[in-house]
């Protein structure tokens, strides 16, 4: 009776051979298309990067749901400082509520608040009314040809949000400040816009 030679472990063409390579290059190919896509992806981002929400002076999200996707102007300012010893008869004139008053020269014995003075007036001869809102307190602003000192509790953020109270038409609102420099044109606010001062203090 013949025995048949066993087959020697060596010989493993099913290991050695094409067969074996397969797994190794599907891997491959899947990895260079996966990078493929994650470059072009990231390059997409950096052609049209996602615009970054600006954050109003009390914390609100400004230019999504939170004011009902409303678009945002940006202007930086310099504005006098009225000092600490006279903001309490400043603040007597100023048209705020007492509550109001308190608040704000609280925060300004805590160093949390300075307070500033931004003469408001209608630089496009249009009229209208404006909100301004800055350190949680908001004001309401008829914009006319002669100035309105509005009184601004400043946080270290230095921000102060104007918005139109009613729809200003095509047309927008165009105010002007009295800054360090002089009579200042603001950017023209129309409907579902917001200027964000960003205010330097001097």
């Amino acid at each position: 009776m013949r025995h048949m030679p066993e087959p020697e472990p060596g010989a493993a063409a099913d290991e050695s051979g094409p067969a074996r390579g397969r797994p190794l290059w599907y891997g491959l190919a899947a990895g260079v298309i996966v990078v493929a896509g994650f470059s072009a992806r990231m390059a997409h981002q950096q052609q049209h990067p996602a615009p970054a929400p600006a954050i109003s002076s009390d914390g609100r999200t400004v230019g999504g749901a939170g004011l009902g996707g409303a678009h945002v102007l940006a202007s930086t300012q310099q504005f006098a400082m009225i000092s600490p010893d006279n903001a309490p008869r400043a603040l007597q004139q100023s048209g705020l509520t007492p509550d109001q008053q308190a608040r704000i020269l609280a925060g300004i014995r805590r160093r949390e608040y300075r307070l500033v003075q931004m003469p408001l007036y209608d630089e496009g001869g249009r009229g209208g009314v404006v909100t301004v809102t800055s350190g949680g307190i908001s004001q309401t602003v008829p914009l006319t040809p002669r100035p309105r000192t509005v009184l601004l509790p400043i946080r270290i953020s230095g921000q102060v949000d104007i918005a139109p109270v009613t729809d200003p038409g095509l047309a927008g609102v165009a105010p002007g400040a009295i800054t360090v420099l002089g009579p200042t044109p603001l950017p023209v606010i129309h409907r579902d816009e917001m200027l964000v001062l960003d205010v330097i203090v001097q």
